[in-house]
């Protein structure tokens, strides 16, 4: 594939090493992968359809984990859709541990550029100006559903040979380029374990297979279990950008259960064994 200028030299500040980037199968299986875990003490990943109190998914959207890995290595808001598009990378999601939501109203301020806001700042050419809010004016209040110690692990291949060379020596050297966050801003993350995983094996899948990773569409494909329930998200997954900004292009349907495996029906998916673990690739 060919080399996109998706990080300059001054955002990598230096060489980049060479590496074998990972190549995606027909079933979006990676001939390798990154492996890492990522957590919070809060997260909040906004879900568009809903209006009025602000929930959040119980799990990152893909489009969501890209943006994470993006700002990590450094590149700009809408120059990564096409590394993560869905016949070049594959993506697999553990959730580690409890996922917990609890919902906390808070008090704020608008800083939509309509709303009432000040002004600071010189008419000098040099000078910055800058408008805050009104700190007189009314506060909202907004509920908003918040994740509680979120905690995922995340196995990630791109074919994309840059990225790929300049995520792996951030993850192994603890830097970013841009803080990641859970989800909104405010809600810092830190990245734990990180790893090339270069062996990857298809696990036999003529009978049941428990499944550690969250199982993208496949609702239909999980075996009934006694005392086991899961639920479905439809998540945004892929995204381009146009004239007009960025737009989804793809959404995804992830099956999972709190603290429980998943058992899939016989040949109906492409479960693989990535470190130890049983995950599907998406």
């Amino acid at each position: 594939m060919a080399r996109r200028d998706t990080t300059s030299e001054a955002t990598w500040g230096g060489d980049l090493p060479e590496v074998t980037p990972p190549s995606v199968d027909e079933d979006g299986v990676p001939s390798k992968c990154l492996s890492l875990t990522i957590r919070s003490d809060w997260g909040h990943f906004r879900r568009i359809d809903r209006t009025v109190t602000k929930q959040t998914y119980r799990l990152p959207p893909r489009t969501t984990i890209a943006g994470m890995l993006a700002a990590i290595a450094g590149v700009n808001r809408d120059g990564y859709y096409d590394i993560f598009a869905p016949d070049v990378s594959a993506m697999a999601i553990t959730p580690v541990g409890e996922i917990r939501t609890v919902t906390m109203p808070t008090l704020g301020l608008g800083t939509h550029p309509g709303e009432t806001m000040a002004d600071m700042g010189g008419t000098g050419q040099k000078t910055v100006k800058v408008k805050y809010p009104d700190s007189t004016d009314n506060r909202q209040i907004h509920s908003y559903e918040l994740l509680v110690n979120p905690a995922f692990r995340l196995d990630v291949a791109v074919e994309d040979e840059q990225f790929y060379s300049v995520l792996k020596h951030r993850l192994e050297t603890g830097t970013s380029f841009y803080p990641p966050s859970m989800g909104l801003s405010e809600y810092l993350a830190w990245i734990e374990d990180p790893r090339e995983i270069e062996q990857i094996e298809r696990v036999d899948s003529t009978e049941s297979v428990t499944v550690d990773s969250v199982i993208p569409d496949g609702a239909d494909e999980i075996v009934p279990q006694d005392g086991v329930s899961f639920d479905v998200e439809r998540t945004p997954a892929f995204m381009e950008a146009d004239e007009r900004g960025r737009k989804t292009t793809g959404y995804a349907d992830y099956a999972f259960s709190d603290r429980k495996k998943l058992k899939l029906r016989p040949n109906e998916t492409t479960p693989v064994e990535v470190d130890g673990r049983t995950v599907v690739f998406h």
